[in-house]
């Protein structure tokens, strides 16, 4: 396939502005998740005009990857995500588009429900099918084409699944599109116990391997997790300048990073840049060096329950007992307490609840403090934990808002200025997804209520008359 050289890349995302401007000479390329700046409402989904007209003003060539429509789950990826996207890789020109395959919905007694995190589908003959289908159906809305990208498993393998090289290569095969190696996934595999990034790849077909993608992580409970978190460890980078050459076909080398590791003083921009001065070596050296040779090493992995009957699940039935396990905890059945005997389960539920509460928090931020400065932290945690139990996640901020808001107006509506500092934000969510006015009447002066909240003081005001509040369409 005829696709052109891109070069050094960053994956973009609000925040990210002044690494871009810093990093402007090392940069060729910006890659960006469109469905990070999407609202959901009753109408569908609606794109952010301003963020893609900031895109669009930046210099670089443009590459559009996906977080929200995984190809690797029995739900397939919803059309209507798949217009808007479409339209985005068509607007910005993107010569190539890409997804995870991981998966981030299951059927869960006939509703569909989010699980909030991309969970690895079981790597069986049945998955690569599922895969494939998903795939072919996408292929003919996307105007260009295609790569999945290679995820991160932090389960451990069970001796009866395809290898991960073999899993990924059957798939990109049987559906004849390209890859997506995405060598920190790799490498957080191979260091939690899964196969080594040289054995994925003495299996992969590497003339199909279009792009590279590079991060940093950091440790939690003795696992190596894909945080995105400051600048990519010198041994990966080792890694990554004997890998390079070997792939006849790359054609872009993206680092990623979230804009909180560098607002939080965790990384700093300098650091940053001598990542990219050393990808860019990479990426200009790539076609001069002698390739390394790949060689499988064994790996020693953490020993596993035995899996019911010693047999694979079918896909659907492994992605409901993979999300309850992770959710809730759920190990009533043979399948869910093998996987609940794996210690990387307890990993992603961790990270799981932790982005849950990031999400309420950031997008909640008044009515969190309400809660927090009337009832104390123990209160808080307790009512996070009894909405984690009672309510599957959302894959929008807006709606996983709108149910803590609904979940603490059943369970703690004793709290003074609740109902008014709810109201307030969901209204403003509601504006911003539905791109329409709202208006909502409070009991008490909004504005004073909103102050002192922001101050970090408990509100002491009346509750007499009749506000109403407009807010504008964005």
């Amino acid at each position: 396939m005829n696709l052109p050289d891109l070069g050094v890349g960053v994956i973009y995302l609000p925040g990210l502005e002044s690494l871009i401007k810093a990093g402007d000479e090392l940069l060729d390329v910006v890659e960006i998740e469109p469905q990070t700046s999407w609202f959901i409402g009753d109408s569908g989904y609606r794109e952010s005009v301003d963020f893609i007209r900031l895109v669009e003003s930046m210099p670089q060539r443009k590459l559009v990857h996906g977080v929200g429509f995984p190809i690797g789950g029995t739900c397939p990826p919803d059309p209507k995500a798949l217009l808007p996207f479409a339209r985005t890789v068509r607007r910005l020109a993107s010569p190539w588009c890409s997804e995870h395959l991981s998966f981030n919905r299951v059927i869960n007694e006939g509703s569909e429900n989010a699980t909030l995190f991309l969970l690895p589908p079981i790597q069986s003959a049945e998955s690569v099918e599922v895969a494939v289908s998903n795939i072919r159906s996408i292929q003919g809305i996307l105007p260009s084409p295609f790569a999945f990208e290679t995820g991160v498993n932090y389960l451990q393998p069970h001796p009866r699944e395809l290898s991960d090289g073999s899993f990924f290569a059957a798939i990109a095969e049987e559906a004849d599109c390209g890859i997506l190696v995405d060598l920190h996934n790799l490498w957080c595999n191979e260091k939690n116990g899964r196969q080594s990034v040289w054995g994925v790849l003495d299996e992969l077909p590497l003339e199909r391997v279009w792009e590279v993608h590079l991060a940093g992580g950091q440790e939690v409970d003795g696992y190596w997790m894909d945080a995105h978190s400051g600048p990519v460890p010198d041994a990966l980078l080792e890694l990554a300048s004997d890998i390079i050459p070997t792939l006849p076909n790359v054609h872009a080398i993206v680092f990623e990073i979230i804009p909180e590791y560098l607002t939080s003083g965790q990384a700093r921009i300098a650091d940053i840049l001598a990542t990219l001065e050393r990808i860019r070596g990479m990426w200009e050296d790539r076609t001069h060096r002698m390739p390394a040779s790949i060689q499988c090493t064994a790996l020693d992995t953490p020993p596993m329950v035995k899996m019911p009957d010693n047999k694979l699940p079918d896909p659907r039935d492994w992605e409901l007992a993979l999300a309850r396990a992770v959710l809730y905890g759920d190990d009533a059945d043979p399948l869910g307490a093998w996987i609940c005997s794996d210690p990387g389960t307890q990993v992603i539920s961790k990270v799981i609840g932790q982005a849950r509460a990031g999400t309420v928090a950031d997008a909640m931020r008044y009515t969190f403090r309400l809660v927090l400065l009337s009832r104390g932290e123990e209160r808080l945690r307790d009512l996070l934990t009894t909405f984690w139990r009672g309510t599957p996640p959302q894959l929008f901020g807006a709606r996983e808002s709108a149910a803590f808001g609904n979940h603490l107006l059943e369970q703690a509506a004793d709290i003074p200025y609740l109902k008014e500092t709810v109201a307030l934000e969901l209204s403003l969510h509601r504006a911003q997804c539905e791109g329409v006015e709202q208006r909502v009447q409070i009991g008490c002066n909004p504005i004073e209520l909103l102050t002192v909240l922001g101050e970090g003081r408990l509100p002491q005001i009346e509750l007499t008359g009749t506000y109403e509040v407009i807010i504008p369409a964005p």
